[in-house]
Protein backbone atom coordinates (compact mmCIF):
# COMPACT_ATOMS: atom_id res chain seq x y z
CA UNK A 1 0.00 0.00 0.00
CA UNK A 2 0.64 3.53 -0.72
CA UNK A 3 2.32 5.70 2.69
CA UNK A 4 -1.39 7.46 1.78
CA UNK A 5 -2.69 4.49 1.83
CA UNK A 6 -1.11 3.63 5.05
CA UNK A 7 -1.79 6.71 6.80
CA UNK A 8 -5.25 7.11 5.75
CA UNK A 9 -6.01 3.60 7.49
CA UNK A 10 -3.78 4.39 10.49
CA UNK A 11 -6.25 7.47 10.69
CA UNK A 12 -9.16 5.67 10.19
CA UNK A 13 -8.39 2.33 12.66
CA UNK A 14 -6.71 4.91 15.15
CA UNK A 15 -9.03 3.78 18.12
CA UNK A 16 -7.91 -0.01 17.47
CA UNK A 17 -4.39 1.24 17.98
CA UNK A 18 -3.56 2.54 21.35
CA UNK A 19 -5.35 1.92 24.88
CA UNK A 20 -4.14 5.06 26.27
CA UNK A 21 -2.17 8.05 26.49
CA UNK A 22 -0.55 11.26 27.81
CA UNK A 23 1.38 13.91 26.40
CA UNK A 24 1.80 18.00 26.81
CA UNK A 25 -0.93 19.82 24.81
CA UNK A 26 0.46 23.45 22.49
CA UNK A 27 -1.77 25.49 21.53
CA UNK A 28 -1.01 29.14 19.35
CA UNK A 29 -3.23 30.89 17.28
CA UNK A 30 -3.03 34.57 15.61
CA UNK A 31 -6.10 36.38 16.36
CA UNK A 32 -5.50 38.39 13.47
CA UNK A 33 -5.27 35.86 10.63
CA UNK A 34 -8.19 33.85 12.51
CA UNK A 35 -10.29 37.24 12.21
CA UNK A 36 -9.29 37.17 8.51
CA UNK A 37 -10.26 33.95 8.00
CA UNK A 38 -13.49 34.16 9.31
CA UNK A 39 -14.44 37.19 7.53
CA UNK A 40 -13.56 35.15 4.13
CA UNK A 41 -15.36 32.52 4.87
CA UNK A 42 -18.67 34.65 6.19
CA UNK A 43 -18.29 36.59 2.47
CA UNK A 44 -17.64 33.83 0.78
CA UNK A 45 -20.71 32.00 2.20
CA UNK A 46 -22.84 34.83 1.06
CA UNK A 47 -22.92 35.93 5.28
CA UNK A 48 -21.18 39.93 5.28
CA UNK A 49 -19.85 40.48 7.82
CA UNK A 50 -22.10 42.72 10.64
CA UNK A 51 -20.37 46.51 11.31
CA UNK A 52 -21.04 47.58 14.57
CA UNK A 53 -22.62 50.52 14.82
CA UNK A 54 -21.61 53.85 17.35
CA UNK A 55 -22.59 52.65 20.80
CA UNK A 56 -22.91 48.89 20.45
CA UNK A 57 -22.41 47.07 23.85
CA UNK A 58 -19.67 44.56 24.38
CA UNK A 59 -15.69 45.26 24.24
CA UNK A 60 -14.14 46.90 21.31
CA UNK A 61 -11.86 44.33 18.94
CA UNK A 62 -8.68 43.43 20.66
CA UNK A 63 -5.76 44.58 19.25
CA UNK A 64 -4.43 42.01 17.27
CA UNK A 65 -1.96 38.92 19.11
CA UNK A 66 -1.13 35.74 19.74
CA UNK A 67 -2.71 33.48 21.89
CA UNK A 68 -0.63 30.34 23.32
CA UNK A 69 -1.59 28.25 26.54
CA UNK A 70 -0.23 24.39 27.06
CA UNK A 71 -2.14 21.94 28.76
CA UNK A 72 -1.77 18.05 30.41
CA UNK A 73 -3.72 15.46 27.82
CA UNK A 74 -5.04 12.65 29.07
CA UNK A 75 -7.08 10.14 26.80
CA UNK A 76 -8.40 6.81 26.08
CA UNK A 77 -9.98 5.58 22.92
CA UNK A 78 -13.27 6.85 24.26
CA UNK A 79 -12.32 9.53 26.56
CA UNK A 80 -10.11 12.56 26.92
CA UNK A 81 -9.13 15.34 29.81
CA UNK A 82 -7.21 18.35 29.34
CA UNK A 83 -6.16 20.30 32.21
CA UNK A 84 -4.45 23.63 31.05
CA UNK A 85 -2.02 25.23 32.66
CA UNK A 86 -2.07 28.51 34.87
CA UNK A 87 -5.79 27.93 36.06
CA UNK A 88 -8.67 26.06 36.75
CA UNK A 89 -9.65 25.25 33.42
CA UNK A 90 -10.39 21.52 32.49
CA UNK A 91 -12.24 19.86 29.79
CA UNK A 92 -13.32 16.08 29.57
CA UNK A 93 -15.02 14.33 26.90
CA UNK A 94 -16.43 10.90 27.53
CA UNK A 95 -18.14 8.79 25.01
CA UNK A 96 -20.31 11.66 23.24
CA UNK A 97 -20.89 13.72 26.32
CA UNK A 98 -18.58 16.68 27.92
CA UNK A 99 -17.91 18.89 30.36
CA UNK A 100 -15.59 22.06 30.65
CA UNK A 101 -14.97 24.68 33.79
CA UNK A 102 -13.61 27.50 32.55
CA UNK A 103 -12.96 30.73 35.17
CA UNK A 104 -15.37 29.27 37.99
CA UNK A 105 -18.25 28.56 35.20
CA UNK A 106 -19.16 24.72 34.37
CA UNK A 107 -20.36 24.15 30.71
CA UNK A 108 -21.54 21.30 28.77
CA UNK A 109 -23.80 18.30 27.73
CA UNK A 110 -26.62 16.84 30.05
CA UNK A 111 -26.35 13.06 30.46
CA UNK A 112 -30.42 13.18 30.01
CA UNK A 113 -29.78 14.21 26.50
CA UNK A 114 -28.38 12.16 23.39
CA UNK A 115 -24.57 12.61 23.19
CA UNK A 116 -23.90 14.75 20.65
CA UNK A 117 -21.31 13.64 17.40
CA UNK A 118 -20.28 17.17 16.33
CA UNK A 119 -18.19 17.59 19.33
CA UNK A 120 -15.66 18.77 17.69
CA UNK A 121 -17.74 22.71 17.73
CA UNK A 122 -16.90 22.50 21.62
CA UNK A 123 -14.10 20.57 22.03
CA UNK A 124 -11.90 20.69 19.03
CA UNK A 125 -8.79 19.51 20.67
CA UNK A 126 -10.93 15.98 20.15
CA UNK A 127 -9.71 15.39 16.59
CA UNK A 128 -6.01 14.83 17.41
CA UNK A 129 -7.47 11.76 18.83
CA UNK A 130 -10.33 10.85 16.99
CA UNK A 131 -8.45 12.08 12.97
CA UNK A 132 -11.21 9.87 11.09
CA UNK A 133 -13.99 12.61 11.94
CA UNK A 134 -11.55 14.84 9.00
CA UNK A 135 -11.27 11.96 7.07
CA UNK A 136 -14.80 13.11 4.64
CA UNK A 137 -13.74 16.97 5.15
CA UNK A 138 -10.39 17.14 3.69
CA UNK A 139 -8.25 15.95 0.42
CA UNK A 140 -5.03 15.00 1.82
CA UNK A 141 -1.86 14.68 -0.09
CA UNK A 142 1.71 13.53 1.17
CA UNK A 143 4.37 15.93 2.14
CA UNK A 144 6.92 13.62 3.28
CA UNK A 145 7.76 11.32 6.07
CA UNK A 146 8.53 13.10 9.46
CA UNK A 147 10.52 12.36 12.81
CA UNK A 148 8.58 13.72 15.77
CA UNK A 149 10.36 13.55 19.06
CA UNK A 150 11.74 9.94 18.04
CA UNK A 151 8.33 8.73 16.59
CA UNK A 152 8.10 8.04 12.78
CA UNK A 153 5.28 9.81 11.60
CA UNK A 154 3.70 11.36 7.81
CA UNK A 155 3.25 15.04 7.22
CA UNK A 156 -0.21 15.54 5.15
CA UNK A 157 -1.64 18.40 2.94
CA UNK A 158 -5.47 18.88 3.82
CA UNK A 159 -7.73 20.98 1.80
CA UNK A 160 -11.20 21.25 2.16
CA UNK A 161 -13.36 18.87 0.06
CA UNK A 162 -16.15 21.77 -0.22
CA UNK A 163 -15.16 25.13 -0.21
CA UNK A 164 -16.62 26.89 2.75
CA UNK A 165 -17.32 24.22 5.10
CA UNK A 166 -18.56 24.51 8.40
CA UNK A 167 -15.04 23.61 9.81
CA UNK A 168 -15.93 23.86 13.27
CA UNK A 169 -18.15 21.15 13.56
CA UNK A 170 -15.38 18.65 12.90
CA UNK A 171 -12.73 19.79 14.69
CA UNK A 172 -10.88 21.99 12.33
CA UNK A 173 -9.86 25.44 13.12
CA UNK A 174 -10.24 28.35 10.56
CA UNK A 175 -8.19 28.03 6.90
CA UNK A 176 -8.46 27.57 3.59
CA UNK A 177 -5.30 24.58 4.05
CA UNK A 178 -4.04 21.88 6.63
CA UNK A 179 -1.16 20.60 7.78
CA UNK A 180 -1.52 17.36 9.40
CA UNK A 181 1.19 15.26 10.96
CA UNK A 182 -0.04 11.98 11.82
CA UNK A 183 1.59 9.19 13.89
CA UNK A 184 2.46 6.43 11.76
CA UNK A 185 1.70 3.47 14.91
CA UNK A 186 -1.32 4.44 16.57
CA UNK A 187 -2.86 7.28 13.47
CA UNK A 188 -3.21 9.89 16.28
CA UNK A 189 -2.54 13.42 15.40
CA UNK A 190 0.51 14.82 16.25
CA UNK A 191 -0.22 18.04 14.61
CA UNK A 192 -2.94 20.28 13.25
CA UNK A 193 -2.01 23.65 11.79
CA UNK A 194 -4.79 25.81 9.98
CA UNK A 195 -3.72 27.91 7.06
CA UNK A 196 -5.18 31.48 5.63
CA UNK A 197 -2.99 31.72 2.11
CA UNK A 198 0.59 32.01 3.55
CA UNK A 199 -0.31 32.89 6.79
CA UNK A 200 -0.73 30.48 9.52
CA UNK A 201 -3.95 30.72 11.78
CA UNK A 202 -3.59 28.32 14.62
CA UNK A 203 -1.61 25.31 15.37
CA UNK A 204 -2.02 22.52 18.09
CA UNK A 205 0.84 20.57 18.75
CA UNK A 206 1.13 16.97 20.88
CA UNK A 207 4.83 17.04 22.73
CA UNK A 208 5.86 13.92 24.64
CA UNK A 209 3.60 11.44 24.18
CA UNK A 210 3.30 8.52 25.75
CA UNK A 211 1.10 5.74 24.74
CA UNK A 212 -0.13 2.48 26.72
CA UNK A 213 0.50 3.61 30.17
CA UNK A 214 -1.56 3.18 32.75
CA UNK A 215 -3.89 6.09 33.46
CA UNK A 216 -6.71 7.12 36.74
CA UNK A 217 -10.10 6.03 34.60
CA UNK A 218 -11.37 8.24 37.61
CA UNK A 219 -10.18 11.11 35.85
CA UNK A 220 -12.75 11.09 33.29
CA UNK A 221 -15.45 11.19 35.21
CA UNK A 222 -17.55 14.46 34.25
CA UNK A 223 -18.35 15.23 37.67
CA UNK A 224 -14.84 15.88 38.50
CA UNK A 225 -15.30 19.07 36.30
CA UNK A 226 -17.95 20.30 38.57
CA UNK A 227 -21.40 20.18 38.94
CA UNK A 228 -23.39 21.31 35.79
CA UNK A 229 -25.93 24.10 36.89
CA UNK A 230 -28.94 22.92 35.49
CA UNK A 231 -30.57 26.65 35.16
CA UNK A 232 -27.63 26.99 32.73
CA UNK A 233 -27.90 25.23 29.45
CA UNK A 234 -24.44 24.22 27.36
CA UNK A 235 -25.64 26.49 24.77
CA UNK A 236 -28.54 28.85 24.38
CA UNK A 237 -31.39 26.26 22.25
CA UNK A 238 -33.80 28.41 20.40
CA UNK A 239 -37.40 27.81 20.68
CA UNK A 240 -40.56 29.29 19.56
CA UNK A 241 -41.08 33.11 20.57
CA UNK A 242 -44.38 32.29 22.05
CA UNK A 243 -43.03 29.51 24.96
CA UNK A 244 -40.13 32.30 26.27
CA UNK A 245 -42.80 34.61 26.92
CA UNK A 246 -43.50 33.67 30.53
CA UNK A 247 -39.39 33.69 31.24
CA UNK A 248 -38.78 36.94 30.66
CA UNK A 249 -39.63 40.35 32.64
CA UNK A 250 -40.76 42.24 29.59
CA UNK A 251 -43.43 41.99 27.13
CA UNK A 252 -41.97 39.44 24.43
CA UNK A 253 -42.14 40.31 20.92
CA UNK A 254 -42.99 38.71 17.45
CA UNK A 255 -44.04 39.03 14.02
CA UNK A 256 -47.33 38.98 13.32
CA UNK A 257 -47.46 36.75 10.32
CA UNK A 258 -43.64 34.71 10.62
CA UNK A 259 -42.70 32.34 13.30
CA UNK A 260 -39.68 33.91 14.79
CA UNK A 261 -37.56 31.45 17.23
CA UNK A 262 -35.49 32.91 19.63
CA UNK A 263 -32.93 31.88 23.17
CA UNK A 264 -32.96 33.95 26.26
CA UNK A 265 -29.00 35.13 27.29
CA UNK A 266 -28.96 35.76 30.74
CA UNK A 267 -26.00 37.52 31.01
CA UNK A 268 -25.95 39.88 27.92
CA UNK A 269 -22.58 41.83 28.88
CA UNK A 270 -21.20 38.44 29.67
CA UNK A 271 -19.26 39.42 32.87
CA UNK A 272 -20.38 36.90 35.22
CA UNK A 273 -22.80 39.21 36.86
CA UNK A 274 -25.95 39.09 35.11
CA UNK A 275 -26.89 42.46 36.72
CA UNK A 276 -27.88 43.71 32.94
CA UNK A 277 -30.85 41.48 33.02
CA UNK A 278 -31.93 39.10 30.21
CA UNK A 279 -31.92 39.66 26.68
CA UNK A 280 -33.85 38.07 24.34
CA UNK A 281 -32.44 37.26 20.32
CA UNK A 282 -34.97 36.29 17.68
CA UNK A 283 -34.23 34.61 14.08
CA UNK A 284 -36.95 33.61 11.71
CA UNK A 285 -37.86 29.83 12.29
CA UNK A 286 -34.87 27.76 10.44
CA UNK A 287 -32.41 30.15 10.91
CA UNK A 288 -31.29 32.97 9.10
CA UNK A 289 -31.87 32.47 5.47
CA UNK A 290 -28.73 33.30 2.90
CA UNK A 291 -31.53 35.98 1.38
CA UNK A 292 -33.21 37.32 4.37
CA UNK A 293 -30.65 37.79 7.29
CA UNK A 294 -32.57 39.70 9.66
CA UNK A 295 -32.98 39.42 13.77
CA UNK A 296 -33.51 41.76 16.21
CA UNK A 297 -32.30 41.72 20.34
CA UNK A 298 -35.23 42.83 23.17
CA UNK A 299 -35.08 43.07 26.82
CA UNK A 300 -36.02 45.76 29.06
CA UNK A 301 -32.47 47.39 28.12
CA UNK A 302 -29.84 44.62 28.30
CA UNK A 303 -27.35 44.10 25.08
CA UNK A 304 -28.85 47.34 23.34
CA UNK A 305 -26.80 49.53 21.42
CA UNK A 306 -26.80 53.38 22.41
CA UNK A 307 -28.07 54.59 19.72
CA UNK A 308 -27.32 58.93 20.57
CA UNK A 309 -25.13 59.11 17.42
CA UNK A 310 -27.69 57.60 15.29
CA UNK A 311 -30.36 59.02 12.45
CA UNK A 312 -33.97 60.29 14.40
CA UNK A 313 -36.36 58.47 12.19
CA UNK A 314 -40.18 57.51 13.11
CA UNK A 315 -41.88 54.63 12.46
CA UNK A 316 -45.20 54.53 10.08
CA UNK A 317 -47.28 54.08 13.15
CA UNK A 318 -45.55 57.36 14.70
CA UNK A 319 -42.99 55.32 17.29
CA UNK A 320 -39.77 57.06 17.72
CA UNK A 321 -36.87 55.56 16.53
CA UNK A 322 -32.60 55.54 15.72
CA UNK A 323 -31.63 54.55 12.53
CA UNK A 324 -27.92 53.42 11.51
CA UNK A 325 -26.25 52.23 8.10
CA UNK A 326 -22.74 51.96 7.67
CA UNK A 327 -21.53 53.49 4.93
CA UNK A 328 -18.92 50.55 3.62
CA UNK A 329 -22.27 48.35 3.43
CA UNK A 330 -25.07 50.78 2.93
CA UNK A 331 -27.41 47.76 2.71
CA UNK A 332 -27.04 46.97 6.40
CA UNK A 333 -29.37 48.87 8.75
CA UNK A 334 -29.66 48.91 12.62
CA UNK A 335 -32.91 49.88 13.77
CA UNK A 336 -33.68 50.72 17.73
CA UNK A 337 -37.17 51.84 18.96
CA UNK A 338 -39.43 50.90 21.88
CA UNK A 339 -42.85 48.86 22.04
CA UNK A 340 -44.82 47.85 24.63
CA UNK A 341 -42.02 48.65 27.52
CA UNK A 342 -39.68 46.66 25.35
CA UNK A 343 -36.39 48.15 24.07
CA UNK A 344 -35.65 46.23 20.47
CA UNK A 345 -32.49 46.83 18.33
CA UNK A 346 -33.23 45.11 14.84
CA UNK A 347 -30.33 44.38 12.53
CA UNK A 348 -29.87 43.09 9.19
CA UNK A 349 -29.99 43.50 6.06
CA UNK A 350 -32.43 45.60 3.36
CA UNK A 351 -33.35 48.52 4.61
CA UNK A 352 -37.35 47.70 3.96
CA UNK A 353 -37.61 43.83 5.64
CA UNK A 354 -36.42 45.86 8.57
CA UNK A 355 -38.99 48.12 8.67
CA UNK A 356 -41.63 45.66 7.89
CA UNK A 357 -40.42 43.66 10.56
CA UNK A 358 -40.21 46.69 13.36
CA UNK A 359 -43.81 46.94 12.12
CA UNK A 360 -45.36 44.10 12.35
CA UNK A 361 -44.09 43.42 16.11
CA UNK A 362 -46.41 42.75 18.75
CA UNK A 363 -46.14 41.28 22.08
CA UNK A 364 -46.74 37.31 22.14
CA UNK A 365 -47.74 35.07 25.02
CA UNK A 366 -48.90 31.61 25.86
CA UNK A 367 -52.62 32.04 24.19
CA UNK A 368 -51.13 32.98 21.01
CA UNK A 369 -52.56 30.29 18.33
CA UNK A 370 -50.31 29.69 15.87
CA UNK A 371 -46.22 29.49 17.87
CA UNK A 372 -44.44 31.98 17.52
CA UNK A 373 -46.85 34.74 15.77
CA UNK A 374 -48.66 37.06 17.67
CA UNK A 375 -52.45 37.01 18.15
CA UNK A 376 -53.60 39.71 15.97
Amino acid sequence: MSLLGDTLEAMFTCAERWTSLHAELHWRVDTEACAAAQKATDVARGLPAVISPPGAPGPRQAPAAVEQRRGSLLATPGSLRIDWHGGDAVTVVRGEQWRRRRDGEVRGSRPVEPGNRLLGLWVPELTLVRPWQVLSRLRLSVRGARDWEGRRATWLRGVPREPHLFRQLHGLPEGDAYDLVVDDATGLLLELVGWFGEREVERTSVRGLQVDGPLDVARFDLDTVGALDDTEPAFHRARPLVTLAGEVDFALLGPRDEAYYGSIDPDPDGDGDGEDGIAVVAHPAGGRPLGRLLWFVQSRGARMADPAEWDAIALPDGTPARWWSPADDPEQGHLRFERAGTQVWIQGRNHQDIRDLAASLEPVGPDAGVEGVAPR
